[in-house]
């Protein structure tokens, strides 16, 4: 696909958007949130996939999310750093009339825009995006950037329909901020559909574990490793002998 969503956007601050204004046009405080992080490959777009079908209901609305979030982690893998060793975050905001994908990457020399040919090698996946999309729009530069889409939610409501809302919410959340404490800056995130804690360790280093106390340990190891004694020469038994009679040993 191509690197982008929107053509002739007009610019604010920064970000290119297309249909209105940048940021959420819904109401913060009726969103349900979600972010997941991915490796920088192919193959990831299949875990990407199967997390959106477990964090929404099913209906013909998810089925657009899905494709339009997996065209822009396509894109992202395929067009930033996030493909060359990297990784790439989406976070999900659920509406009551809308769902946000944004897709973080690491970024890349080329600035996003839109392929308008239907029939190119790249431009069909954006136009579907574009087709999908209430909103559209992209901001950050070469070290990174943030390129999201509104797509418009008819199905059922977040209030009542959210898959992956249940009785170990709270426990989640618990985890979560735990993990953001200790490890600040460390990617941590509970996979709904696999049911177990993730983290990236380091580039291109993903761990995980059952529960967010044993990711917590996996991480301890791998940040601050416990240093090693050293192994120094053995002791001289009778020059320690001679150092306690001569009343040079060590005090008590």
């Amino acid at each position: 696909m191509g690197s982008d969503i929107g053509a002739d956007h007009p610019r604010d601050h920064g970000d290119e958007v297309r249909g209105g204004p940048a940021g959420p046009s819904a109401d913060p405080a009726s969103a349900h949130r979600w972010l997941q992080v991915f490796l920088g490959e192919e193959r990831q777009l299949g875990l990407l996939r199967r997390w959106l079908v477990a964090c929404l209901p099913e209906c013909s609305a998810r089925d657009d999310v899905v494709s339009v979030a997996t065209e822009l982690g396509s894109n992202a893998i395929l067009h930033t750093a996030s493909g060359r060793g990297g990784w790439f975050s989406v976070e999900l905001t659920w509406y009551r009339s809308l769902v946000r994908v944004a897709v973080s990457d690491r970024g890349g020399s080329a600035e996003p825009h839109l392929i308008e040919n239907p029939h190119g090698e790249h431009g069909r996946g954006l136009l579907l995006v574009h087709g999908l999309s209430a909103r559209t729009g992209v901001t950050g530069d070469e070290q990174g950037r943030i390129v999201w889409a509104e797509i418009p939610w008819d199905g059922p409501d977040a209030d009542g329909g959210a898959a992956s809302v249940g009785p170990d919410e709270a426990a989640i959340r618990e985890g979560k901020a735990a993990l953001g404490h200790r490890f600040a800056g460390v990617p941590a995130w509970f996979g709904r559909a696999t049911r177990a804690w993730w983290a990236l360790a380091g580039p291109g280093e993903l761990v995980t574990a059952p529960t967010a106390p044993e990711l917590a340990t996996l991480l301890r190891g791998r940040l601050h490793p416990i240093a090693q004694p050293r192994r120094d020469a053995a002791p001289n038994p009778r020059r320690s002998v001679a150092a306690g009679r001569s009343g040079l040993g060590c005090p008590s």
